[in-house]
């Protein structure tokens, strides 16, 4: 199936959707399945089960929710030290932050966060992938390769026994917290 987007991003149905606004072609496979999408300049598009994320991206240093959790714990800490300067009090969008990161962390104690992370490393996982599994603890191979794709499509994939003892190694972290 081949889908071109719409005048003025107009689906078939003749409504305005953004989805239909896109200067790109998608093609799929009978099964539905995304294989490739490319812009009308023919460069390809970023997808993050294949790892196509931008260099800027895979460059960048990502954090899990705990390893956040953990730095704005300390700033927050600082900052009620100093609570007395106007100029240092805590914003609620901060406030906010730091709650959703506490609630979503999947590790509590300092030590459990950097042990996640050196097992998480030692699968030669690109950071993305390393804290998409760090936040979501998968519990099976199966659920890992779904959350996670580009472990298994690219050319360093992953055996499911190396999966399934980085998962292992995981749990045994969040079990002994």
């Amino acid at each position: 199936m081949i889908q071109w987007p719409g005048p003025l991003g107009l689906g078939p149905d003749g409504k305005r959707s953004s989805q239909h606004a896109m200067d790109s072609l998608a093609f799929s496979n009978t099964d539905g399945l995304f294989l490739r999408t490319l812009s009308m300049s023919g460069e390809e598009e970023e997808n993050a089960a294949e790892l196509k994320i931008g260099d800027d991206f895979l460059k960048a240093k990502c954090l899990m929710n705990c390893e956040v959790s953990l730095i704005l714990e300390h700033k927050y800490e600082q900052l009620q030290q100093m609570a007395d300067d106007p100029m240092n009090q805590v914003s609620q969008v901060f406030e906010k932050s730091l709650q959703y990161v506490k609630r979503f962390s999947r590790y509590k104690n300092p030590d459990s966060v950097r042990q996640a992370r050196e097992i998480l490393s030692r699968y030669q996982l690109a950071e993305f992938e390393l804290c998409v599994l760090g936040n979501l603890c998968p519990e099976t191979v199966e659920e890992a390769i779904a959350m996670v794709p580009s472990i298994k499509s690219r050319g360093r994939a992953l055996e499911d026994e190396a999966i399934e003892k980085m998962l292992n190694d995981l749990s045994l972290i969040k079990k002994f917290e």
